[in-house]
């Protein structure tokens, strides 16, 4: 294992665990209790889950915008309470007269920004409890607020199956909050139908790939790398002289005129050590800071 005990860990989530079972082993096996995640994946879904350990647990929300990549099979002809196969199906339409030129057209129609109603069955919280903790006790919600999403790219169109259900495969990239459980039901809509979610499989959370994850059995052999977080976020540096270090040292803020942006920083020593994370306060017209590394 690494020698690097304030890092990320890159690791590929199985089915049927949630986020928080693969925080849990981690624990366990890391022997430390300080470990978050970015970016919840459903127990159905697999792939990319980053973990970010001891002190990078800091860290943990300069990666929440990052876009993220997912293999996903969605069926037209099944409409479910939670937009995927594994919710109970409330509707089922016969999709056999359905052309793949029409379901590839609908799918595509979906690029670029437009609104999402989340499902019910997620995280996204009303009146401070989430919809999944309502809809298990069959709280009726009138009202779900459509969120801004994008979707960035869609590739790798795939027919899967025909006749009384369509089943295709894509890979697509995504925005922040994007729910491809709510681009399968409003595929179905689109044309028509209703549509769910099929298999899922997150491959990337911006510069975090597969490629790079560990699987649990590793995870349980202590088999892992935990990497150096800062070579994962995308934002500007700087490098100072040893009178800003002292300034950084004992958290004082620093002028504008040694960043060429007022915008978040990652700030090293001439020697190549990561100090600080900065961030630029509007009231007071300085660089504040927002992370202590050092």
């Amino acid at each position: 294992m690494s020698e690097i005990e304030n890092g990320v860990l890159i690791m590929d989530k199985p089915k049927d665990m949630t986020s928080h079972d693969v925080v849990d082993v981690a624990r366990k096996a890391l022997n430390t209790r300080r470990i978050g995640h970015i970016g919840t994946l459903d127990p159905n879904a697999t792939g990319v889950l980053v973990l970010c350990v001891n002190k990078a647990t800091k860290l943990v929300k300069f990666f929440s915008e990052n876009t993220k990549t997912y293999e996903s099979e969605m069926v037209i002809g099944k409409g479910t309470d939670s937009d995927d196969l594994t919710g109970k199906v409330i509707e089922e339409v016969d999709a056999s007269s359905l052309k793949e030129k029409d379901v590839y057209e609908a799918l595509m129609s979906f690029k670029g920004k437009s609104m999402q109603t989340p499902p019910k069955f997620s995280a996204v919280k009303i009146n401070g409890l989430k919809l999944y903790e309502l809809a298990r006790r069959d709280i009726e919600i009138n009202h779900i607020e459509p969120r801004e999403i994008e979707v960035f790219d869609i590739e790798n169109f795939e027919v899967l199956e025909t006749g009384s259900v369509f089943r295709i495969k894509a890979h697509l990239k995504v925005s922040k909050g994007t729910y491809i459980r709510g681009i399968a039901r409003d595929l179905g809509k689109k044309l028509g139908m209703v549509g769910a979610l099929g298999e899922l499989r997150r491959t990337s959370i911006e510069k975090f790939h597969i490629k790079d994850a560990f699987t649990i059995e590793q995870l349980k052999a202590g088999d892992v790398e935990i990497k150096e977080p800062f070579q994962f976020l995308t934002m500007q540096k700087l490098i100072v002289d040893e009178r800003a270090k002292s300034y950084i040292e004992n958290g004082r803020f620093l002028e504008l005129s040694l960043f060429k942006e007022k915008t978040d920083t990652i700030i090293y020593s001439s020697e190549g050590q990561v100090l600080a994370i900065y961030y630029y306060d509007e009231d007071k017209d300085v660089m504040r800071m927002s992370v202590k590394w050092c």
